[in-house]
C-alpha cells in the first residue's frame, strides 16, 4: 500500500460494540452515488458510515439495532418531479429525502480486500409519501456486494498523520457494486397509494441491469479495549 500524508478529517470515534469483538472497525464514506437506471442519489461526505466489531474476520454488529450501518439524510436532486425548478416551486412537498439503512448485519467476505456484502433498504421521506416509504425490506433487501475498484488511482493509502497509536487507518478505499436487483417501493402514502409515483421516479423495479453503488471511503481498525475473549 502507498503511504499518504494525512487524513482530511478528524479521527472518527468507534461505535461501542460487543466485548466479544476482538477489533473495532469504522468505515467513513467520503462520497459516492447510488444509481438505478437514470435515477441517481449522490452520497455526500459523511452521509454514510459503517461501524462495529470484527472477530476472526467476521463482523460483530453493535447492539443498537443499526446492524452497523449509519446513514444521514440525503436530499434527492430534482426532488419529487425530477425537475429541480418544478420541485422547488412545490416547496416542501417537492423535497425528497432518503436515508440508507441496514436490515441485517453485513458480511465480511475478505477484509484485507475490502470485500463486503451489505443488506440494505432505502427510507424515502416526503410530505406526500409520508414516513413509511421504503425501497427494499427485511425480506427483500438490496443485496449489495462491495468490492475494491482496481487501477493505479484506486490503490489504498496508509494514513499516519493524526492517527492514534494502535490504530490502522487506510485512505483512498474506493469500492463499488453493480447489477444488483432493486425492488419496488412500498408504504408510499395511505395504503401505498403513491407507490407508483415513487417507482416511476426511481426507475423501479430494477432487475439489476442498470443498478450500481460506488463510494470513496476511509477505513479504521483498532484493538477493542473492552475485549474479554470467548
Amino acid at each position: 500500500m502507498k503511504t499518504g500524508a494525512g487524513s482530511r478529517s478528524a479521527f472518527p470515534g468507534f461505535v461501542a460494540t460487543s466485548p466479544q469483538a476482538q477489533h473495532c472497525l469504522t468505515v467513513l464514506i467520503r462520497g459516492g452515488e447510488f444509481r438505478s437506471s437514470n435515477f441517481v442519489v449522490p452520497i455526500t461526505d459523511g452521509g454514510l458510515k459503517i461501524s462495529g466489531g470484527v472477530t476472526n474476520g467476521k463482523f460483530v454488529p453493535p447492539s443498537d439495532g443499526s446492524h452497523g450501518i449509519y446513514g444521514e439524510p440525503l436530499e434527492l436532486p430534482g426532488g419529487l418531479t425530477g425537475v429541480g425548478a418544478v420541485s422547488r416551486f412545490m416547496g416542501s412537498v417537492g423535497t425528497v429525502v432518503s436515508r440508507v439503512q441496514a436490515v441485517k448485519p453485513l458480511v465480511i467476505n475478505d477484509l484485507m480486500a475490502f470485500d463486503l456484502t451489505l443488506f440494505l433498504r432505502i427510507h424515502v421521506h416526503n410530505p406526500l409519501v409520508g414516513g413509511e416509504c421504503y425501497i427494499g425490506s427485511p425480506s427483500t433487501p438490496l443485496e449489495v456486494r462491495m468490492q475494491r475498484i482496481e487501477g493505479e488511482k484506486n490503490i489504498p493509502t496508509l494514513v499516519r498523520k493524526g492517527i492514534p497509536s494502535g490504530v490502522i487507518a487506510i485512505g483512498n478505499v474506493n469500492v463499488a457494486a453493480k447489477n444488483f436487483p432493486v425492488p419496488t417501493a412500498s408504504g408510499a402514502g395511505p395504503r401505498g397509494a403513491f407507490n407508483t409515483i415513487v417507482n416511476l421516479r426511481a426507475s423501479l423495479p430494477n432487475n439489476g441491469s442498470s443498478s450500481s453503488l460506488s463510494v470513496r471511503s476511509e477505513a479504521f481498525l483498532a484493538q477493542n479495549p473492552d475485549y474479554v475473549g470467548d
